[in-house]
């Protein structure tokens, strides 16, 4: 299993913005200076952490087999169709970084809270490619590579249920993350991804 205390990764601002909504916005120059300013502020005030490891499956009808359950997912399948193991992978921003998001709220600080909430998302999802890029530069030593693609519980026909079973592979208790009865992940700002090793 591989953890990471911390995993390098700065959201660039049109990425952000883009999270917000607002790709094609056109802001006046306050405006623009006060996301500037929340953008470098994001940049200390958040953090993120990971758990990844590699784990064998089989193939099935309708899906693959792994962690002793059938995951019933045409696409995931086809995504593998090609890969030896799976890379599963989870990136998280601690609760008490996630919290600065709801405290911006309560002070009245919508801008602010709109800027933290999408750096934030940004910041996990980007963790991601970061430990891809990471495993694939160990995997060229050996000839392979991940997918380039990655999948996660809840797109397409991968149901949100095997959420509980990346979670539990990866044994995530140890990140300090939990999952609740509907498979949501908490603190809210966290992802889990699986990528093929082919």
């Amino acid at each position: 299993m591989e953890h990471f205390s911390y995993i390098p990764f700065v959201p660039d601002k049109k990425s952000v913005i883009q999270r917000m909504g607002a790709f094609r916005a056109r802001f006046s120059a306050g405006l623009n200076a006060d996301i500037d300013t929340f953008l470098r502020n994001s940049a200390g005030a958040f953090s993120v952490a990971g758990r990844a490891g590699t784990f064998p499956f089989s193939r099935a009808e309708g899906g693959i087999k792994m962690g002793g359950a059938l995951v019933a997912s045409k696409k995931l399948a086809e995504l593998l169709k090609d890969s030896a193991s799976v890379y599963i992978m989870c990136a998280t921003i601690p609760a008490h970084d996630v919290e600065k998001i709801n405290t911006a709220m309560r002070n009245g600080e919508g801008l602010k809270a709109l800027v933290y909430d999408a750096y934030a998302s940004e910041l996990a999802d980007g963790a991601l490619g970061v430990l891809m890029s990471g495993k694939n530069e160990s995997l060229r030593r050996m000839g392979q590579k991940l997918t380039k693609r990655r999948y996660s519980a809840g797109y397409g026909d991968l149901d949100i249920k095997y959420q509980k079973l990346f979670f539990d592979m990866l044994d995530l208790n140890t990140l300090k993350v939990s999952i609740n009865d509907k498979y949501m992940l908490s603190p809210e700002k966290s992802v889990i991804a699986v990528a093929g090793v082919e």
